[in-house]
């Protein structure tokens, strides 16, 4: 049977062609496959420098970043330090309350402006030129005007610290406005305020300080009222802070003693004086160790016969190979260094034992002056105690006498002399009507007998005044004494007014107690002892 023929039949070569082609094909798959491995390896190492330089790349973003971050962290504590040295620079040379320079910036300045001139001296000949050390010399050095409040104390102990904070920030706003021109203000003690001028300072500025100071102030709702004294130096350049403010406190315990409320200017006086007082602080020390002191006794007599009834015990200071020193002279010397309260204590002492045989004879009393800074000793009532025990003294002997102004404004010392008025001591007050001469007063104070002060019977004895002081102390049945009497005349008037007992050169001056016993023995004659 025949095969039929192919609808396509095939063409001659074409099988040839496809062989050749699979075969073409599988040499190449072949040679590929043999080159993937060679491929691999080539990838893999571009894959790795790739994975190397992404790294390095990383790696150099975070060094950058972390460098950023420690620049930026020592950026910050570099800001904080200085900062904190700003802040340290300021708590260093500024007042906490006011604000203001502190005492540690006033005196660099002052100490800077004394090593300026003393550079210019030091260079004078070595390239300074004359004109310019001749303008140097002329130049006024640092003025300085020193500050203190009057009665910011009492003012600070009634409403507190931090009314008195409050108030020494008003201060020193007001200080800052009335002296605009100064190169430092600043606040140099407690009250103590400093302004300071590089050269001189206008002639009117301590008073404009003062003035600004006066008008009221408003504190924790109450309204109080401070004034200031001030005093001023004017340094010639070469002296440091220590010598200018000492001067300046010089100029400014005049105006306190002054009567507050004023302006002093430094003069060379008044740095003579300080120097005397030291002088006197250290002699009466001196004094007490080594017994140059003594008792002297001026008598209290009765105006009606003429008897001793009392002695005042007044202290005497007689240096070796030396005049006497005035009493006027070492006592105010006592009270501003604090002696006055051993130089008390001692004569208390010494007074109590050698007046026990006079009061065993006759019958007298003792007086004693009490120091305010004495009687404000937390152990006072038991000391005189002690002193009187000690020198055999009954305590009804004794009558100590204090100032009005100490009773007055003292609460805490007129309890102690009620303690001892319970004991029997009785408590004069001394120099009446030199404090606060308030005949009212002495109706609520602790006082058995009133001495009236000489200053009474320098014109006319028998005076309105003095006819009520007297009528009043009979009322309140308080013994009188007037003080200074030194002629018949005054003495007759006194006794006509009623006035019970006098004291002064018309019977005695002070004297030793040798000569208080001849006087109570008869062997010497009041009057007598008046030259002596």
């Amino acid at each position: 049977m025949r095969r039929r023929p192919s609808p396509h039949p095939r063409r001659p070569g074409l099988m040839g062609r496809e062989t050749g082609l699979l075969v073409a094909v599988w040499v190449a798959g072949a040679a590929f496959l043999a080159a993937v491995p060679a491929l691999l390896r080539q990838f893999s190492s571009l894959l790795a420098g790739v994975v190397a330089l992404v790294a390095a790349l990383v790696a150099v973003l975070l060094v950058r970043a972390r460098s950023r971050r420690l620049a930026s962290s020592l950026a910050q504590s570099s800001a904080r330090r200085r900062g904190l040295e700003r802040a340290l620079r300021e708590r260093a040379t500024r007042d906490p309350v006011t604000g203001l320079a502190n005492r540690a910036l006033l005196t660099a300045m002052l100490d800077g402006a004394a090593s300026l001139r003393a550079g210019a001296a030091a260079a004078k000949g070595n390239g300074i030129g004359a004109e310019q050390w001749a303008e140097l010399q002329r130049g006024p050095g640092p003025t300085v005007i020193l500050l203190d409040l009057d009665g910011f104390q009492a003012i600070n102990d009634e409403l507190g610290h931090a009314a008195g904070d409050a108030l020494l920030h008003e201060v020193a706003r007001r200080l800052r406005a009335a002296l605009p021109s100064a190169d430092l203000i600043a606040r140099h003690g407690d009250d103590e305020f400093a302004a300071v001028w590089r050269g001189a300072a206008p002639p009117d500025a301590a008073e404009r300080a003062l003035g600004r100071l006066r008008p009221a102030y408003r504190v924790e709702e109450r309204t109080v009222h401070l004034t200031g004294s001030a005093g001023v130096v004017v340094a010639d350049g070469r002296r440091g802070s220590a010598e200018v403010l000492r001067d300046a406190g010089l100029a400014l315990q005049a105006a306190k003693e002054g009567g507050k409320d004023r302006i002093v200017r430094f003069e060379a006086g008044l740095r003579t004086a300080a120097d005397r007082q030291r002088e006197l602080a250290t002699g009466l020390r001196r004094a007490l160790r080594e017994g140059e002191l003594e008792v002297y006794y001026q008598p209290v007599v009765r105006l009606a016969d003429g008897r001793i009834t009392a002695v005042e015990a007044l202290l005497r200071w007689f240096p070796p190979g030396a005049e006497a020193i005035p009493p006027g002279v070492f006592i105010p010397v006592a009270e501003a260094t604090g002696l006055i309260v051993p130089l008390g204590w001692w004569v208390l002492g010494r007074a109590c034992a050698q007046a026990r045989e006079w009061h065993e004879r006759a019958g007298i009393s003792l007086t004693v002056n009490v120091a305010a800074h004495q009687l404000r000793e937390p152990d006072f009532v038991e000391r005189v105690r002690a002193a009187l025990a000690e020198g055999g003294l009954p305590p009804g002997a004794l009558v100590l006498e204090v100032t009005e102004s100490t009773l007055v404004a003292d609460a805490e010392s007129t309890a102690r002399l009620d303690a001892l008025r319970a004991d029997g001591v009785r408590v004069a007050i001394d120099d009446f009507g030199t404090g606060y001469s308030s005949l009212a007063y002495l109706v609520h104070l602790p006082v058995d007998v009133l001495k009236i002060d000489r200053t009474f019977l320098a014109t006319a004895v028998d005076t309105t005044l003095m006819r009520a002081i007297l009528q009043l102390a009979g009322g309140l049945s308080l013994q009188t004494v007037a003080e200074g009497v030194e002629t018949e005349d005054q003495a007759s008037t006194l006794r006509a007014l009623g006035c019970e007992h006098a004291q002064g050169f018309l019977y005695s001056r002070p004297v030793p107690p040798a000569d208080l016993d001849a006087l109570l023995s008869g062997r010497l004659e009041l009057g007598a002892a008046r030259a002596r």
